[in-house]
């Protein structure tokens, strides 16, 4: 069986010498009791098999309560990361990394010679530093010195206090972002060195270089929101809410002037700048489904799965255009998520005066393509939309559970329908970074690869990316004629 290049996993793994059960369980980001099957295990990763024919993990995800027995005890209890996942129909083969401490010493349980090959062990995971590359480590060490560094001098000149300050005693914007330029521009390339460095790391050594740059770099930077966030994932998962506000906000966020500076450093990212033109697309999107209502003079019934703020539709409310005709579902998994949104939409709203309707549900990807196959025969006529657009949730699914939301999609559509799915481009030039430092693991798709996805969609397909190159857009009308996207194939 083939692997695709953006779900290519690690196939060389140290099988640890220890009685491990089979059976692994965990919670989910959306605390759902789970179990799979452990099939090998390294000291900061491991790959299971899980076998249910839905998504009930994706790329990111932060799960909890992960336990690993021995007998009747746990010699690992705690948090991992996915960081890849190959669906293969039957099952889903799920590549985590490990971010507490093994048991080591409690599984020994006071016996000498347990507790000998124990810390024989540990002594060999702390040689397995020397198998670091050297270039990746003088990029790294390089990278912290001069992180260090900043940190001093800056603070050494706010205590001076001899900068001119704002009314809430920050350094005024002017001097900052004098002070902060070239700082950044400096910080943006170790970020390239450690790109280049961490792009021809193997797969076998990958967990182990993260784990080096992590300790290395981290008390140095997460101390800013935008990177706490996006490498906590305090919601179980990335990508969510807050982080697309911080995505779109003040990047001058945090403590101190260093720490805004970090902040601002990552906001600069090329992921970034593409989430923030992705709302743009979004906006110019809806905009025709408003479009659409006033020349037919009709309801325009509009799907978005997976919605997070919808700031999307925040910033439309905002605009002169008339949304009287349009009538919205807002899907997403997180209550506190659609929670959010609904108060941040009413806002809108009610500022704007502007009579809305939208309608929030709560349900995951998992529960959704359940009750699809549920319903598949029952008579759903009247629950077909117009519009329908899925941005930034198929970068943390496989290609089969993208395929089945697809055919979803195309179920609920009516003829003529126009759907818009989004995925960061296979060329995204930080991706390697953004796993080092962050633990931000993606699906990455390139024309290609969404073409397959869409293999259902029996529609011309306009694909584009935005200005980055980072986010790729693809927008079909469903049961109609060539799209009217204007962007080409």
């Amino acid at each position: 069986m083939s692997v695709p290049p953006h779900t290519t996993e690690t196939t060389h793994t140290v099988q640890l010498q220890r009685p491990f059960d089979p059976v692994i369980s965990f919670r989910n980001s959306q605390g759902e009791a789970a179990r799979a099957t452990l099939t090998s295990v390294q000291r900061r990763a491991l790959v299971m098999e899980i076998y249910n024919p839905y998504s009930i993990v994706q790329v990111s995800e932060v799960l909890d309560d992960v336990n690993i027995r021995s007998g009747d005890r746990s010699i690992y209890k705690g948090k991992a990361v996915v960081v890849s996942l190959l669906n293969t129909g039957l099952m889903a083969v799920v590549s985590v990394a490990l971010t507490d401490e093994w048991s080591d010493l409690n599984f020994a349980q006071g016996d000498p010679g347990q507790i000998a090959i124990e810390t024989t062990r540990f002594v060999e995971g702390w040689e397995d530093r020397f198998r670091i590359s050297q270039s990746y480590q003088v990029t790294i060490s390089e990278f912290r010195a001069f992180l260090a560094e900043t940190s001093r001098w800056i603070g050494q000149a706010e205590m001076a206090k001899t900068l001119p300050r704002d009314a809430q005693g920050q350094i005024t914007d002017e001097v900052f972002w004098a002070m902060a330029e070239p700082l950044m521009r400096k910080g943006k390339s170790f970020l390239v060195r450690l790109e280049g460095e961490a792009s021809v790391i193997s797969p076998e050594d990958a967990t182990l270089h993260r784990n080096y740059a992590q300790a290395a770099l981290h008390p140095l930077v997460l101390r800013a929101p935008f990177v706490y966030r996006t490498f906590v994932k305090p919601l179980g998962y990335a990508g969510d809410y807050e982080m697309v506000n911080q995505l779109l906000g003040d990047p001058r966020q945090g403590s101190s002037t260093y720490i805004q500076v970090v902040n601002a450093t990552f906001l600069r990212a090329a992921v970034a700048e593409a989430h923030r033109n992705r709302i743009d697309v979004l906006v110019t999107y809806l905009r025709r489904a408003a479009a659409l209502a006033e020349s037919e003079g009709r309801l325009i019934r509009i799907l978005n799965i997976g919605c997070g703020p919808a700031v999307e539709i925040q910033r439309l409310v905002a605009s002169d255009v008339d949304l009287s005709r349009l009538q919205f579902t807002l899907i997403d998994f997180s209550r506190e998520t659609l929670d959010y949104t609904r108060e941040k939409v009413s806002q809108a709203a009610a500022l704007s005066g502007t009579a809305l309707h939208v309608s929030y549900v709560q349900e995951s990807v998992h529960e959704l393509l359940k009750r699809a196959v549920r319903a598949r025969h029952a008579d759903a006529s009247e629950d077909l939309y117009d519009f329908i657009y899925c941005a930034g949730l198929f970068d943390y699914l496989s290609d089969k559970v993208c395929s089945r939301l697809i055919r979803y999609f195309v179920s609920k559509s009516r003829r003529g329908a126009r759907m818009l799915l989004t995925n960061v481009h296979a060329s995204n030039p930080e991706r390697h970074g953004m796993e080092h430092l962050l633990e931000w693991h993606l699906i990455y798709r390139d024309e290609r690869q969404m073409l397959e996805i869409m293999a259902d969609v029996h529609a011309p397909i306009d694909l584009y990316t935005d200005p980055t190159g980072v986010n790729l857009f693809a927008e079909t009308t469903l049961g109609g004629g060539s799209g009217d996207g204007g962007h080409g194939a």
